[in-house]
């Protein structure tokens, strides 16, 4: 069964799609407004083995053009929509390699967004939205042919937190394979039908997959918010999620950071409804979590609904959830041996304890081990190692290159152990830091720095740079306000003492920039790999070993922040 199958056989499904604020469209009806599209697609000689781009904010029209992209037999790839202000005329320009990698040939762009995208989505053809809606009034209905397993249904680019953002190839057979572990995962009764609600962009994994492509599929209700409501106001999530009584939501760690003060503050909601809020597409931080839940706790959440997971683009989305009705769950180990030994232990009682998120247990369909990094035996419970997954809805490759066999084990590279069963993540390899004997986890160090006065929530990364003995340790927070000289030396002070504390490791340098400084994708995560590059372009003496006075608070201001022009922020928009 495809997605294509379950919309055909549901004649779109019973429940309805509403989208900002509009009267609710029945799948029925957007079904039929799709089927229509479908025909005027084909006219313009899309179909099986087409590559079709779609551009622009959530509407009705638009996810019936998505649907209907799949029922004229060709995949889509949907593009990060950019903004009409003048800065959008960059995120334009980072529209054009995705494009041309890509291979897309048509591009249906919004009106909107028509006189910002022309120039990213050429030498493509562009089909205006409201064209294709036009000449759909007056089209019969496709006939279907049911799509193959093998033929491609999604070109998902990968946030780019990591490097340039690369296509993953997700086949029919995937993202079947992934619906069916995601109805599994949230309990799907057709008597009782979850309804929905998102405001994740459609170019993430997770908004597409996890919040449109199920409900569509399983003919659910849904509610789409445009991303930019939650940006400007973040309390709209919870308070759409209020008014439509909403079952199931989500969103990644960042957004559960921003609107905990909200719920603790005051806000006229009742969370009641709410049966699952997944907290996915970021490393999970338990403090975060654990402040969300005694927060909206007493706005009617049971806490039990929180739950924590694990996914990649290059799975298709969800690896591991934690379980229904366990609540997130922590995993409280000894720092020094997880840092020394690479081992998931109790602490001692002199110790210095860390927690961790449990990430709950494989989904439905997906194995996942933990093997030595460098020889890749796999390793026992509690031994640190890099994270591999495998199964029916892992794809394994990107665009251009070949598909490894069936059943083969796909490197996240990511690092983690396995506890009693359940993953639990400590960060990624290739950024861990090696200090005096120990191994160190970005995230850590940046969860010390969250709550430090001045700095920006979820404004923090660490990486490491080349030292005389080992890795340096630089640290770039966004301050909340742009910050005069006394006031950035006294955040610089804050910091150090925050992650000294927490980790027992100075930094070499903190970098305060100012808000919106560091570099983020297109879906908002910190491209922790992207401000390490800037910083040594910026500074290259750091490659020869160089480390500033750190009782000189000024002379750790930092090249990034000081050169506006070669600065972390250069050229940026503010998950696994």
């Amino acid at each position: 069964m495809t997605i294509v199958d379950d919309i055909l056989d549901r004649a779109g499904g019973a429940g309805t799609l509403t989208v900002a604020g509009a009267d609710p469209v029945g799948w029925a009806r957007l079904h039929d407004s799709a089927r229509r599209m479908a025909t005027v697609l084909a006219a313009a000689g899309v179909g099986r083995g087409s590559r079709v781009g779609l551009l622009g904010e959530p509407s009705t029209h638009l996810v019936a053009a998505l649907q209907s992209v799949w029922l004229a037999g060709a995949s889509v790839t949907v593009l990060p929509p950019p903004s009409a202000r003048p800065s959008g005329r960059a995120a334009a320009d980072r529209l054009g390699p995705v494009v041309a990698d890509a291979g897309l040939d048509p591009v249906i762009v919004d009106d909107r967004l028509t006189a910002v995208g022309a120039d990213a989505v050429r030498p493509a053809g562009l089909i205006p939205l409201s064209q294709l809606v036009a000449r759909a009034r007056d089209a019969v209905p496709a006939v279907v042919r049911r799509p193959e397993p093998a033929d491609l249904a999604v070109l998902q680019y990968t946030s780019g937190s990591t490097r340039f953002p690369r296509g993953v190839p997700v086949r029919h057979a995937h993202l079947a394979a992934q619906l069916v572990a995601i109805r599994d995962m949230i309990g799907h009764d057709p008597r009782n039908p979850h309804r929905m609600l998102s405001w994740l962009p459609l170019h993430h994994d997770m908004g597409l997959i996890g919040f449109l492509c199920y409900p569509m599929a399983s003919g659910c209700s849904l509610v789409l918010l445009p991303p930019a409501r939650f940006v400007m106001r973040p309390a709209t999530w919870l308070t759409e999620v209020s008014r439509h009584r909403s079952t199931v939501t989500g969103g990644p760690n960042s957004a559960y950071r921003l609107v905990a003060p909200l719920l603790a503050a005051g806000l006229d909601v009742d969370l009641r409804s709410v049966r699952l809020m997944i907290s996915g597409g970021e490393p999970v931080d338990p403090t975060t979590t654990a402040r969300f839940t005694a927060a909206a706790a007493q706005y009617g959440l049971d806490p039990a609904a929180v739950r924590p997971a694990y996914g990649l683009a290059e799975a298709t989305l969800t690896v591991t959830c934690a379980p229904a009705g366990r609540g997130p769950e922590t995993d409280v180990v000894d720092a020094d041996r997880l840092e020394r030994e690479g081992r998931a232990v109790p602490p001692r009682p002199d110790g210095r304890p860390r927690t961790l998120t449990r990430l709950g247990r494989p989904v439905r369909g997906v194995r996942v081990r933990i093997v030595d990094p460098a020889g890749g035996a796999p390793v026992d419970e509690r031994v640190v190692g890099e994270v591999e997954v495998a199964g029916a809805s892992v794809v394994g490759h990107y665009r251009g290159e070949p598909a490894p066999p069936a059943g083969s084990w796909l490197r996240t590279g990511d690092l983690g152990y396995l506890a009693e069963g359940d993953l639990v993540l400590c960060g990624r390899r290739k950024d861990v830091l090696f200090a005096a004997g120990r191994n160190l986890y970005p995230p850590d160090i940046e969860a010390a720095v969250d709550g430090v006065p001045g700095v920006r929530p979820g404004g923090a990364v660490a990486f490491g740079v080349p030292g005389e003995h080992g890795d340096d340790l630089v640290v770039a927070v966004e301050a909340r306000v742009r910050a005069g000289t006394a006031d950035r030396a006294e955040v610089i002070r804050a910091v150090t003492v925050a992650v000294t504390g927490e980790t027992g490791m100075r930094p070499a340098r903190v970098l305060v920039l100012p808000p919106g400084g560091l570099p983020r994708t297109t879906s908002g995560k910190l491209r922790r790999a992207e401000a390490r590059r800037r910083y040594l372009d910026a500074e290259p003496t750091v490659q020869k070993g160089h480390r500033d006075d750190p009782d000189h608070p000024e002379a750790r201001t930092g090249a990034i922040g000081a050169r506006p022009p070669r600065n972390v922020a250069a050229g940026t928009r503010g998950g696994h």
